[in-house]
């Protein structure tokens, strides 16, 4: 291995074996692989130049670099990918859904006051809810701006479902339905490798995404929301 080769975390040389994340060039000695804070958002092992937030999460330098913090701007690119969802993949909702920004404490006590519960060993990025007459989509803030808008696909998909298909129980169906419409937003915006990634990469939702590909190739793209309508 080359001398000049250094840990991404503590700059330390890289001497024997180095550790690296899925789909990311960084590399990483043993100390800080094992003993390092991760980041709250993608899971790398924390530098010494790191930001922490005020809710107590700690973010990475790259993560950080895209992420979106002022409500302006997230109400802007909330908007850009309803509109995209709209526009592609035809998913209007006759009553409109209301979006907010909000911390982690927030976010979890509203997961908490309702019957929504995360993957085990998975932090809730975002949460569909419907209280009475008012439906709103939470969405944390600091994502990084791609991680934003598949979660708001992912988020929207179930306020859709809630009105086109409010009867559905089959909870497989209803998550790997919401993971294809955050699948083809990123495709949509020609994301291509990070779509497909939701397709190798592990993750709970990933055998809920396989059969809604299935369904995909057996149907075609535009017939995929019309047979959730149709399912319940």
């Amino acid at each position: 291995m080359a001398t000049n080769e250094r840990c991404a975390a503590c700059g330390g040389p890289l001497l024997g074996n180095y550790y690296t994340l899925i789909d990311r060039p960084e590399r990483y000695c043993h100390g800080c692989i094992t003993t390092r804070l991760r980041c709250a958002t993608c899971g790398s092992p924390l530098g010494d130049q790191h930001w922490k937030l005020h809710d107590g999460r700690q973010q990475c330098g790259l993560c950080h670099a895209t992420a979106i913090y002022e409500p302006q701007v997230a109400r802007a690119i909330f908007d850009e990918t309803v509109s995209a969802l709209v526009a592609y993949l035809e998913m209007r909702l006759n009553v409109g859904v209301a979006f907010r920004l909000v911390d982690a404490p927030t976010l979890e006590g509203i997961r908490a006051a309702g019957s929504s519960h995360p993957p085990r060993g998975f932090n809730t990025l975002g949460l569909y809810q419907r209280r009475g007459h008012i439906r709103a989509i939470y969405m944390l803030y600091g994502l990084p701006r791609l991680t934003f808008r598949t979660t708001v696909a992912h988020e929207y998909a179930h306020a859709w479902q809630g009105e086109r298909c409010p009867l559905l129980s089959d909870h497989e169906l209803r998550e790997g339905h919401a993971e294809w419409v955050a699948y083809q937003h990123l495709r949509w915006l020609g994301c291509h490798k990070a779509a497909e990634r939701m397709l190798t990469a592990p993750h709970p939702y990933r055998k809920a995404l396989e059969r809604l590909m299935a369904l995909e190739r057996q149907l075609g793209v535009q017939a995929v929301n019309p047979y959730m309508t149709r399912v319940e």
